[in-house]
């Protein structure tokens, strides 16, 4: 949690400058986005994909407010971001 944490307050820009490009980037339902970083992992055993999904969510100044991660079969592109 430290490092993800350490990262609110820093800008988009600086994740991407460290991170590399997001899996996804989409609209945080505001005027922000999230920035999806999504790392795979292939069960052979049960044949299918997991997820393992960091996100980061930014205000339109670009300056990163959140962060939650989580794991899911669901692939980049279809998993929800939006905070409830």
């Amino acid at each position: 949690a430290a490092l993800m944490d350490s990262w609110i307050g820093n800008t988009k820009q600086s994740l991407i400058k460290s991170w590399g490009p997001p899996a996804r980037t989409t609209s945080d339902g505001a005027d922000g986005e999230v920035l999806v970083y999504a790392y795979s992992s292939y069960n052979a055993y049960n044949r299918y994909t997991m997820y393992d999904y960091k996100m980061f969510y930014a205000h339109a100044d670009g300056k990163i407010y959140h962060w939650r991660t989580s794991m899911s079969a669901t692939p980049p592109q279809q998993v929800d971001v939006y905070l409830r």
